[in-house]
């Protein structure tokens, strides 16, 4: 009889240890699928965004020659004049927009230990050596452009494309 009892809870323990595996194996295929999932919403959603437009940006000394093809950057040379930082973006086909920090030799006095707030408007999409860049932006500053003379703040203007 012990026997017996003891081959019956040798079952149950194989048979509790088999029921173990099963759900962890199914634990790992459900997050398996789910990461192959999202991967495949990930790569659905860069092929959806292929055709959105780059900016050149020319932030930093390795980009300052040639300018670095970027989409939503973070820092951004607008031109001689001018830069952007802190640039929070909505990115779309035809114009991208985003706020952040505004400075330029234009008010160096003001502008250069704080940053005055602005929005920029990046448009006109055009290919250049193969590839979607925007070509002009518009820029205006959160007090109004009115307090500074500068070419930048006045109307849209070219960017550098390549």
């Amino acid at each position: 009889m012990k026997r017996t009892t003891s081959i019956a809870r040798s079952h149950k323990s194989a048979f509790g240890a088999a029921l173990a595996c099963v759900a962890v194996l199914g634990t790992v295929a459900t997050a398996t699928g789910a990461q192959a999932a999202t991967a495949s919403e990930h790569t659905a959603s860069v092929a959806r965004t292929s055709s959105t437009p780059y900016v050149m940006n020319h932030y930093g000394e390795e980009n300052a020659d040639h300018g670095k093809a970027e989409r939503s950057p973070e820092k951004l040379v607008l031109s001689e004049f001018t830069s952007a930082s802190d640039l929070n973006w909505k990115w779309g086909t035809q114009k991208a927009v985003a706020t952040g920090k505004i400075t330029g030799n234009w008010c160096l006095e003001t502008c250069q230990d704080k940053p005055l707030k602005g929005t920029l408007t990046l448009s006109d999409p055009k290919t250049v050596n193969g590839k979607k860049v925007f070509s002009s932006f518009t820029l205006k500053l959160a007090g109004g452009n009115g307090a500074y003379e500068s070419e930048d703040l006045q109307g849209k203007h070219p960017l550098a494309t390549s």
